[in-house]
């Protein structure tokens, strides 16, 4: 796949921004106390953790993630992202619920899979209803969202995902199929 495809970018950015939220959240962004020990308003992370497909997580903002086992499935002829790669195509459902007291948008949601130790690479394949995040509809206390995203993989049956809800204010939860 070529480097500078639409697709491609645009997978960079969203991985992009969610590796710098979760940096800034490791360094100690998530609070911090002024000089007269009082804290300051900044915003909270949610821990994630580390589980198994098809497993829900409820973040204890009350966000539930539930991630279904990567399937194999063939491309349409409108999909991006397959140009020159080796390895298997598969899609992975997510389903969200907000459980959370305000708005929750999937669209600000990271994926990234490494499968057979290789970096999978994210298709976008509108012909098969398969965008590269969720979608920009926001959902409102108690709304769900269920959506596909796809990847190449190298080995179907050795797949580590790891997802970030938002750009900010949550931790990686990491789906493993072993």
């Amino acid at each position: 796949m070529n480097s500078s495809s639409p697709a491609r970018r645009r997978t960079l950015a969203v991985v992009a921004t969610a590796a710098a939220a979760v940096l800034l959240a490791a360094a100690g962004c998530t609070s911090s106390a002024s000089a007269e020990g009082t804290e300051d308003a900044l915003p909270v992370t949610y821990a994630g953790a580390r589980t198994s497909f098809g497993d829900s997580f409820t973040y204890a903002n009350g966000l539930v993630v539930e991630v279904k086992r990567p399937v194999t499935y063939t491309p349409t002829s409108q999909a991006e992202g397959l140009e020159g790669l080796d390895g298997e195509p598969v899609r992975v459902r997510i389903n969200l619920i907000n459980g959370t007291s305000g708005e929750f948008t999937p669209n600000t949601l990271g994926v990234t899979i490494v499968s057979g130790g290789e970096e999978a690479v994210q298709v976008l394949d509108p012909g098969a209803r398969i965008d590269l995040t969720g979608p920009a509809r926001p959902l409102g206390r108690s709304g769900v969202a269920a959506f596909d995203l796809a990847f190449v993989v190298q080995d179907v049956d050795d797949v580590e995902l790891t997802i970030i809800p938002a750009l900010t204010g949550y931790e990686p939860l990491v789906l493993t199929t072993s």
